[in-house]
């Protein structure tokens, strides 16, 4: 670029937007010094859905007139991007709780599509890739891809939340777990249930899924002898589980 070029005046500017799958397409344009106008159109399929004008007279014959002018279309296009954006996601809290209800119900495959949507807005959320990999592995039998996933999701929580993981590290290794045994893979996926109780001694799930696959147990804080409390009192959990 020669030394001035960013001054030069902008005719055009143009962003891509996708939410929830659907494709929108951001246009500004300077209609020229005869108009003196600058339009925003915002299409979806190639209509048009939403349009903004301003008129810049105002600034025609300034000092400065070409950087004015490049600045307000900057405005006007940043402004309406952003608009687009903030209307038409929902946030991460309704992705989840739908995909909780969905959960709740057994619909899986219906929560593993809209898994798929919400990672389209937020493709790096912990929570969201969790359960996606569980799910894929389960439902589409994609087993590497799954296992993989539901990694990156436990190394993506150590970054996003640095204190109180242990509160979320439960129901990560259940679905990691759960993928390992989607796959056949039984040891890792009693290693990871087990990782999982050492950060919640009771957690129901964890201790059914356990009392599932028929293992003897290892101690569950490996870095503890059996005869350790904390050891007897998970075995007592386990056989107060397998009573009920």
């Amino acid at each position: 670029m020669e030394k001035g070029d960013d001054l030069k005046p902008q005719k055009e500017l143009s962003t891509k937007v996708v939410i929830s799958g659907k494709k929108y397409l951001v246009l500004t344009e300077d209609l020229g010094a005869e108009k003196h106008l600058i339009t925003t159109r915002v299409y979806l399929g190639g209509e048009i859905i939403s349009a903004k004008k301003t008129d810049y007279k105002n600034i025609l014959n300034k000092p400065y007139q070409e950087k004015l002018l490049k600045a307000l279309m900057q405005d006007q296009h940043e402004k309406a991007v952003t608009m687009l954006r903030t209307s038409g996601e929902k946030s991460l809290s309704d992705y989840l709780d739908e995909i909780k209800t969905l959960l709740q119900r057994k619909n899986n495959m219906s929560a593993l599509k809209l898994l798929s949507t919400a990672l389209d807005d937020y493709p790096n959320d912990p929570f969201l890739l969790s359960y996606y990999g569980c799910l894929d592995a389960i439902l589409n039998k994609n087993y590497k891809h799954g296992i993989d996933t539901c990694l990156k999701a436990l190394e993506k929580l150590k970054g996003k939340i640095p204190f109180g993981q242990e509160f979320f590290f439960p129901v990560f290794y259940l679905n990691l777990g759960r993928t390992y045994l989607a796959a056949g893979n039984k040891k890792e996926a009693f290693d990871a249930f087990y990782k999982g109780l050492t950060y919640d001694h009771e957690n129901k799930d964890l201790l059914r899924e356990i009392k599932k696959l028929g293992m003897r147990r290892k101690p569950a804080v490996s870095c503890l002898p059996r005869s350790h409390p904390i050891n007897k009192y998970i075995g007592m959990l386990l056989h107060k589980l397998k009573s009920t």
